[in-house]
């Protein structure tokens, strides 16, 4: 069981891959915005890709552990017990009665697997929260101090990553409307940034109403007032906005690691360039070394009952 003692700006339970099956019924993915990140966490725990774990926003967020378990946390925030800061994108396993401090790191959001997963109900096929539609997760709901998870059986092997994330600039792909190189250049991410999508500060760009049309992942819309927002995991399933790019499905969690104020950079590539760069970021993802045992020898931390 994990006790929610603190649950900080915005903490809750999600899956990588969201809801993916219910679009035709106005249901949005949603998921975490950082889906490699969580990939990545679960792999570490020795979970499934999907398996339900913490989504934290900007840190703030304090864990109470009731039974010995296996921890990884990946993502822009870190994670310390006692003052001591925890190794990122590698497994530890945690004494009953641990307790850990999620705090602010160098990204928007980390994502913290518990070997086993949290349990709680599939509503849609999913474990994802909806925060919008208040359904699945953990009451339809961010977590609240006192929240109490239940963790599962653990199955998997634990492990250290040994790969690196793609950094550098974002990259796009043409989208329906215009030309992706109308947004190429320096950019600052808006106060508007959350799950829904990340607003972009800089030149304005021409934009206008369009026909009603699916929006994919990491599709850039362009308002009238001339501010590309990015989307992201909990998009509205369908806009109205001239789109006339995309971020490659490589970059996406990137920017939903992005912040207001931070800086970055846009720049076109091909498709070709863009299967080339999910490859890399799924072999990357896959760079983890088996750590063997438990107790001592996986590193255990915190304190007995």
């Amino acid at each position: 069981m994990i006790e929610v003692i603190e649950a900080g700006p915005l903490t809750s339970v999600q899956t990588a891959s969201g809801r993916p099956a219910w679009r035709h019924a106005g249901v949005p993915v949603g998921g975490a915005a950082d889906a490699w990140s969580a990939r990545l966490a679960n792999r570490l725990a020795g979970n499934a890709d999907d398996a339900s774990l913490l989504e934290i926003t900007l840190g703030g967020a304090r864990l109470r552990f009731d039974e010995a378990t296996v921890i990884a946390v990946t993502g822009g925030t870190r994670v310390t017990m006692g003052g001591i800061d925890l190794p990122a994108a590698t497994a530890v396993a945690l004494r009953a009665g641990s307790q850990l401090s999620v705090e602010y790191g160098d990204g928007a959001r980390g994502y913290l697997a518990v070997g086993g997963g949290i349990e709680v109900d599939d509503v849609l096929g999913s474990r994802s929260t909806d925060l919008r539609s208040g359904f699945g997760g953990h009451e339809g709901r961010a977590l609240r101090s006192g929240d109490r998870l239940e963790i599962g059986p653990a199955s998997g092997r634990s492990g250290r990553w040994t790969g690196k994330r793609d950094d550098g600039p974002l990259r796009i792909v043409p989208g329906p409307h215009g030309d992706p190189r109308d947004l190429e250049g320096e950019w600052i991410v808006g106060v508007e940034a959350d799950r829904i999508g990340v607003r972009l500060d800089g030149p304005r760009l021409t934009g206008r109403e369009v026909p009603s049309m699916g929006l994919p992942l990491g599709a850039v819309q362009v308002p009238p007032d001339g501010r590309p927002i990015v989307m992201l995991a909990d998009r509205p399933v369908t806009g109205g906005y001239r789109v006339p790019a995309c971020v490659i499905g490589a970059d996406i969690g990137r920017v939903a690691q992005l912040r207001t104020g931070d800086e970055l950079t846009l720049v076109a590539v091909s498709l070709e360039e863009a299967r080339q760069a999910m490859r890399r970021a799924e072999e990357e993802l896959a760079a983890i070394e088996p750590v063997e045992g438990s107790g001592d020898e996986l590193g255990w931390a915190g304190s007995h009952r």
